[in-house]
């Protein structure tokens, strides 16, 4: 495990994360910030190549080869891959608050807390329809989604199997309330509690779960397939799991990064600039980290296994 900067116990910073959880789940839409999209990568089925046009983007997500994003209006566009139908069934509708991708399916989450999925259909996630009105946010790992509540617990559905492992994703899912984020990864997930600590669960590859660290005063969490990282209050990233290829001694030691994505072997960072840093192996040599845009003006980032997504603004 590598912990860069140790994060100070700043609560202050913390609840207003689990403030914003809140709001992005009851709508919103209108007062985020929004811009174009751009993609850098594999483009294998499109997923670089075909992003749609427009500036009123306010949210990216990344799957295996295919990629979702939520416009301001409340709709979803995807594209890319469509081998289970993780494009062409593609729910309708203008109501949709957040949105995440897994590896070959996809999830977003309704105004009125319903939970939809699509795509592949391996675990029943294809065209899932989970209803709680008090669900905040999402995520979705290889196959399996967990859901945050409004007071804080985590609901999570899908399999415990990624077609090699058992990493009881699912049925490990830490019980009680109190936490305000969440990040699903391959084969492991995180959630972090209002005081800021990181609980992890699901398969322990390379340190993954076990190594997380102990310390508060997190803002945020993203879990990758096989390392992750987290937020300090001072903008600084802790990273732990999988070093293989500089996963973990490459994350960079500034301050002052304010959004985190985990792709296969490698990590992307928003830093308050609106740059973007990226870190690891290019997969393959997919240009996941090399092709990194070097401007800025960027206001939101996700990252995959071969391909990455940001926003510009305009």
């Amino acid at each position: 495990m590598k912990i860069l900067q140790p994060c100070r116990n700043l609560l202050n910073v913390v609840i207003v994360v689990a403030m914003m959880v809140i709001g992005c789940g009851k709508g919103g839409l209108h007062d985020r910030p929004s811009g174009s999209i751009v993609a850098w990568g594999w483009d294998s089925d499109g997923q670089v190549s075909q992003i749609p046009e427009g500036n009123d983007f306010v949210e990216v997500s990344v799957g295996n080869r295919h990629s979702l994003a939520l416009r301001k209006d409340g709709t979803i566009v995807s594209w890319g891959r469509d081998s289970g139908g993780q494009v062409s069934n593609t729910p309708d509708g203008n109501d949709f608050v957040t949105i995440s991708a897994g590896h070959d399916f996809s999830s977003a989450l309704r105004a009125d807390g319903t939970v939809e999925t699509w795509g592949w259909d391996d675990e029943k996630l294809g065209r899932t329809r989970f209803h709680a009105t008090d669900i905040v946010a999402i995520s979705a790992g290889f196959n399996f989604i967990i859901a945050l509540r409004e007071i804080g617990s985590i609901v999570a559905i899908g399999g415990d199997f990624d077609g090699r492992l058992p990493n009881m994703q699912v049925r490990e899912a830490p019980m009680g309330d109190g936490f305000v984020a969440i990040s699903a990864g391959r084969t492991h997930s995180l959630a972090m509690r209002e005081d800021g600590t990181v609980v992890a669960w699901g398969n322990d590859l390379r340190g993954s779960v076990n190594d997380t660290p102990l310390e508060n005063g997190f803002t945020a969490v993203a879990a990758g397939a096989r390392h992750s990282l987290a937020l300090c209050g001072d903008g600084t990233i802790a990273a732990w799991g999988w070093n293989l290829s500089g996963e973990l001694d490459d994350t960079p030691a500034t301050s002052g990064f304010r959004q985190l994505a985990v792709g296969y072997t490698h990590s992307i960072a928003l830093h308050e600039n609106g740059t973007i840093f990226a870190w690891g192996l290019d997969r393959s040599g997919h240009g996941q980290r090399v092709d990194t845009p070097t401007d800025s003006g960027y206001i939101f980032i996700d990252a995959g296994d071969y391909h990455n997504l940001a926003i510009k603004e305009q």
